[in-house]
């Protein structure tokens, strides 16, 4: 490999951990933040990604969408899901699997 094609993955690895890092901060404080507003328990204060694709805007420019999973709890003894998608660095969607019912926020 030539040095500039190293120098460039290089740069396309930092800036794909770079860009991972700050989506992941943004789905956190999302993530709480609805916890938050439903008065239920954010377990474990950690996001799971699971699943990550290609997808446009609404400019039509080409982002890496994301969606990521979390954990909260009515009560502390029960476990729900909720789940985020990440449009870039923009969270796009937020969704909790409430026992009474799909909750949608945003």
């Amino acid at each position: 490999m030539t040095p500039i094609l190293l120098i460039l993955l290089a740069s396309l690895i930092l800036w794909y951990i770079n860009d991972s890092l700050k989506c992941r901060e943004n789905v956190l404080r999302a993530a709480r933040r609805a916890c938050d507003q439903m008065n239920v328990q954010f377990l474990d204060q950690s996001v799971v990604r699971t699943r990550m694709g290609l997808a446009r805007s609404e400019s039509g420019t080409m982002l890496l969408r994301r969606e990521y999973h979390f954990d909260f709890s009515l009560n502390g003894a029960d476990r729900h899901a909720g789940h985020v998608v990440c449009l870039g660095q923009r969270v796009m969607g937020l969704s909790l699997d409430h026992p009474e019912g799909r909750v949608v926020l945003g």
